[in-house]
C-alpha cells in the first residue's frame, strides 16, 4: 500500500483548496477569489484500495503585511516539515516568478521530491503554458511538471496517479471513513468564514475569525444547534458584517448553514454573534487564540 503526507504549497490564489476538494470528491477545505483565505494547515485524506495520501492544505505564500500575516506564513513553512512529498502549484506565468525563486532557495534545502503543477490551464493563451513548464522546468526542482484545470478537471488523475509513484508503501495513518484530522467545529467556523470572504471586501475579511462557542444536537427533532461568535478588529467591521437592519450577518448564515447542513447531514440552526477584539491581527496572542487551531 501506498501512503504519505503531501504538502500543497504555492502563491496565494492560484488554487491549493480547490485541487484538494477536487481530488477527494466533496468539499473539505473552503475557497475563495480572495487571496489568503486558508489561515491553517489542514490534512485531507483521500483513500482508494490501495493507497492513502494525506494532502496538507498551507496558507497562500505572500508578503506580510501584520503580525497576522507573518503568522500565516509561519504556517506555510511549517507544514513542510515530515512531508513525504510536495506538490508546487503556480499559473501559467511564462517567467518563473521572483517570488517563488525566493521560496525555491529554502526547497533546496529541505532537499524534499517535489512535482510541479501548472493550474488554471484553461485560461491560458497562446504558448502560455509550454513556456511555464519549460522555465520552471529548467530549474531541476522537479521530478514531474503536469499542467491541470482544478476548475474542468483537466489532468486531476494523472497529477494523482504521479502521487501515487512518488509515495512510499507504508500503513494507513488515519481510519478510512475519515475525511480530515479537523473537528467539526472547526470546519463549521472555516465554512462560515468563507461566506465572510464571498459577501465583505477591502479590509473586512481579512481582520475576522470565527469561533464555534456551543454545538448541541436536539435529539427530539434532530436540529443541530450552532453558535457562534465572530470577532472582527474594529467597530466600523462590525457595522459592515451586520448590515441595515442585519441583512449581512442574515445572508452570511443563511448561506453558511446551506455548506454546514451538507458537512453534517442534518438540519441546522445557527447563530452568529459579531463582536469586537480591538485590532486582534497585531495581537501574537489574540491570533494563536482565534486561528491557531493545530
Amino acid at each position: 500500500m501506498k501512503s504519505g503526507f503531501v504538502g500543497v504549497l504555492g502563491q496565494t490564489n492560484v488554487g491549493k483548496s480547490t485541487f484538494i476538494n477536487a481530488i477527494l470528491g466533496r468539499k473539505v477545505v473552503i475557497v475563495s477569489e480572495k487571496i489568503q483565505t486558508t489561515r491553517n494547515r489542514i490534512r485531507c485524506i483521500y483513500n482508494d484500495e490501495d493507497s492513502q495520501i494525506i494532502f496538507v492544505d498551507t496558507p497562500g505564500l505572500h508578503k506580510p503585511v501584520n503580525k497576522l500575516s507573518s503568522y500565516l506564513l509561519q504556517q506555510a513553512y511549517g507544514a513542510l516539515q515530515g512531508l513525504d512529498l510536495l506538490l508546487y502549484m503556480v499559473e501559467p506565468w511564462v517567467e518563473v516568478q521572483p517570488y517563488d525563486r525566493e521560496v525555491f532557495k529554502r526547497l533546496k534545502e529541505l532537499q524534499l521530491p517535489a512535482i510541479l503543477l501548472v493550474n488554471k490551464i484553461d485560461r491560458a493563451k497562446g504558448n502560455e503554458v509550454p513556456e511555464t513548464l519549460k522555465n520552471y522546468g529548467e530549474l531541476g526542482l522537479f521530478k514531474e511538471l503536469v499542467p491541470i484545470s482544478c476548475k474542468e478537471g483537466i489532468n486531476l488523475g494523472l497529477a494523482l496517479k504521479l502521487v501515487k509513484e512518488n509515495l512510499p508503501e507504508g500503513p494507513a495513518y488515519f481510519p478510512k471513513d475519515e475525511l480530515t484530522d479537523r473537528s467539526e467545529e472547526f470546519l463549521i467556523a472555516e465554512f462560515v468564514r468563507e461566506q465572510i470572504f464571498q459577501l465583505t471586501y477591502q479590509e473586512v475579511p481579512y481582520s475576522t475569525a470565527v469561533e464555534v462557542v456551543e454545538l448541541r444536537e436536539r435529539e427530539e427533532d434532530h436540529l443541530i444547534e450552532i453558535y457562534a461568535d465572530i470577532y472582527v478588529a474594529r467597530d466600523s467591521q462590525k457595522g459592515i458584517l451586520v448590515g441595515e437592519g442585519g441583512r449581512m450577518i442574515r445572508e452570511i448564515g443563511t448561506r453558511a448553514r446551506r455548506e454546514i447542513e451538507r458537512l453534517l447531514g442534518a438540519h441546522v440552526y445557527l447563530d452568529l454573534r459579531v463582536k469586537v477584539r480591538k485590532d486582534w491581527v497585531e495581537d501574537e496572542r489574540q491570533i494563536v487564540r482565534l486561528v491557531g487551531q493545530d
